[in-house]
């Protein structure tokens, strides 16, 4: 059985990443798969969720930690583990760091938000939260846009730092500006993206100030946490989700339709934009993403045939 660890997993093109998270896509567009509902069990704020998915010639198990007051600690809010197995025969083939997969192909589903939902001349965007997440955000942003300023916040400022020493390593002559508040990032962002795990909206706005931009959430991943303002969501012209689960997960989108605010009709499958782009650039956006099994299967199992070939990893007998 072939073991993956987070610094092997970090190091793999983004592009076949991304290329995965659009093959789930496609798959879930197909029905060609099996992915029973994510099991979510909660002690406090802390989340314990199972995520499993069966497709064609693998299936995948994802178990993973949500604790957010872990980086208090020194810790990541998220971990957990990944493992790849036969569709046939059952027997495991790899275990992967299930956070670091989490990482990449959750970036990936925000990047290729990016791609199909914004301007390509896109040049100033922002990234709310600078944890692991909002650090994959902002790299899979900057690998489809070239982005020449990058506006981002968080509560605390040296994780901004830290992130922005990270950045520089990869992505060079970016302009990197630390918002003193959240409504300074949106008010000056043609792109914003949240990956945090707030319960209460990050910024208060007003409709006019929202206008013919992209908001993607990413952290908000239970109905009590919210992320956007009900304005964002009720200004929108167009609102995605990346799996139908995010309506009744994500407080992104329930809280706003408990109140009316939002119009369920209006929300629509990500996936049919991989047939049609139906992208206008004078329409304002708001995409949600909750994540599903079927981004973990593809994405592992891109990751376990590369691995095989290019002799990435480390083989231990089970």
């Amino acid at each position: 059985m072939l073991f993956l660890n987070k610094s092997e997993i970090q190091k793999l093109d983004q592009n076949i990443i991304q290329t995965s998270v659009k093959k789930a896509y496609e798959i879930a567009s197909s029905k060609d798969y099996n992915m029973p509902d994510r099991m979510h069990l909660s002690d406090g704020l802390n989340s314990l969720l199972l995520m499993p998915c069966f497709s064609g010639q693998y299936f995948a198990t994802k178990l993973v930690s949500v604790f957010p007051e872990a980086v208090k600690h020194g810790q990541p809010s998220v971990n957990g583990v990944l493992v790849l197995s036969d569709n046939i025969s059952g027997k495991p083939l790899a275990v992967m760091d299930g956070a670091a997969i989490t990482a990449q192909r959750t970036g990936a589903v925000g990047g290729l938000a990016v791609k199909l939902l914004s301007p390509e001349k896109v040049r100033a965007a922002g990234v709310l939260g600078a944890g692991v997440q909002g650090f994959s955000q902002a790299r899979y942003l900057m690998f489809n846009r070239r982005i020449e300023t990058l506006y981002l916040y968080d509560l605390n400022p040296q994780m901004v730092e830290n992130m922005i020493g990270k950045l520089k390593q990869e992505f060079y002559g970016v302009e990197y500006v630390i918002s003193r508040t959240a409504e300074e990032l949106v008010e000056k962002s043609r792109v914003i993206i949240a990956a945090t795990t707030s319960h209460s909206p990050l910024f208060k706005a007003k409709p006019e100030s929202l206008k013919r931009k992209t908001f993607i959430s990413i952290g908000s991943y239970r109905p009590d946490m919210q992320e956007f303002p009900d304005v964002v969501i009720e200004s929108a012209d167009d609102v995605f989700v990346d799996t139908v689960f995010a309506i009744e997960e994500s407080g992104d989108i329930v809280i706003p339709l408990k109140k009316r605010v939002a119009i369920r009709e209006k929300i629509k499958e990500f996936s049919i934009l991989l047939e049609k782009n139906t992208y206008d650039d004078n329409k304002t956006i708001f995409f949600k993403s909750v994540g599903m099994g079927l981004f973990d299967l593809t994405v592992s199992s891109a990751i376990y045939e590369i691995a095989l070939k290019k002799k990435i990893g480390h083989l231990i007998d089970f």
